[in-house]
């Protein structure tokens, strides 16, 4: 087997044969492919369309907290994810939150952000630091006309952050 050009080992039996099948050939997926939450409700979509603009570009991410959080709710310690929206310009924090552990963060996310939307306006543009979260904002980005970005750092956030961590220690 060649592994190394993205092949694989294949062991399977052929109904129409009655036979066992092996062998090397591609794998079935070369890349993986991240889903994105898909907002069904028309009215929602229609009124993210005609919602007014904002001038603001704003920061996206979600972070893993990385520490144990050891509460009499859950079984084990947790490590639960932070949400956080910024205004990239001004590095204000537009919201801060802690997912429960087993929550879908992406959607937690998109929840918060079309809030942010429907009070503040749609930002000109939404920055974010990887694909999943980019998959998960595409339709809202598209629907409303906000430009979306991935970039390599968010230095809002990550300023934040680093503060966070110097209080904390």
């Amino acid at each position: 087997m060649d592994f190394s050009k993205g092949n694989m080992f294949l062991y399977q039996f052929l109904d129409d044969k009655k036979a066992w099948n092996f062998g090397e050939t591609p794998l079935p997926f070369p890349a993986f492919q991240y889903g994105s939450l898909i907002i069904t409700d028309d009215e929602l979509l229609k009124e993210l369309a005609s919602v007014p603009r904002c001038n603001m570009t704003i920061e996206v991410d979600i972070i893993p907290l990385g520490a144990a959080v050891n509460d009499k709710k859950y079984e084990r310690p947790a490590n639960p994810s932070l949400c956080i929206l910024a205004d990239a310009k001004s590095g204000m924090m537009l919201h801060f939150g802690m997912n429960e552990p087993g929550e879908d963060v992406i959607a937690s996310m998109e929840e918060e952000l079309l809030g942010f939307i429907f009070e503040y306006g749609a930002p000109k543009k939404i920055r974010v630091t990887n694909v999943i979260l980019e998959a998960g904002v595409e339709q809202i980005c598209k629907t409303c006309g906000t430009k979306l970005r991935r970039v390599k750092r968010l230095p809002g956030i990550g300023e934040f952050l680093e503060e966070m961590k110097g209080r904390i220690l």
